[in-house]
């Protein structure tokens, strides 16, 4: 029998695992809302915005804090794990990979906007 061949196959078998368990943990983690029911919700939480600082100057929701997403690690003392965390993010896709590392340090109530910032509607506020 081929050594090669069934390392190979059970590590593409592994591999295939780890993308399902992946995808189903950030489906779990995260929460997306529409920029209607986000607009209804997001003063009963803490809004974070977790874009890069220059993007969050360029304008922002009132009211949001800013910890990029490369900050979030060391920024767990900041946030309540009591309150639901309401994400914002470019696009929506960097809140997905915000809500599973903030669902692993215990962080159960997690909610984003849908598409990110760029489906914000309403004024945003800008820092200059």
């Amino acid at each position: 029998m081929n050594w090669t061949l069934i390392f190979f196959s059970v590590l593409a078998g592994a591999s295939i695992a780890i993308f399902f368990y992946v995808r189903s943990t950030m489906k779990k983690s995260v929460t997306f809302l529409s920029e209607k029911e986000f607009g209804n919700a997001m003063r009963k939480g803490q809004l974070i915005d977790i874009r890069k600082k220059d993007d969050f100057n360029e304008g922002h929701i009132n009211g949001s804090r800013n910890i990029p997403i490369g900050a979030l690690n060391k920024s767990f003392s900041k946030l309540r794990t009591d309150q639901t965390i309401y994400l914002v993010c470019s696009e929506g896709k960097a809140a997905k990979r915000a809500a599973v590392l903030l669902s692993s340090k215990g962080f159960s109530n997690i909610c984003a906007l849908d598409g990110g910032i760029k489906n914000w509607t309403k004024q945003l506020k800008t820092k200059k």
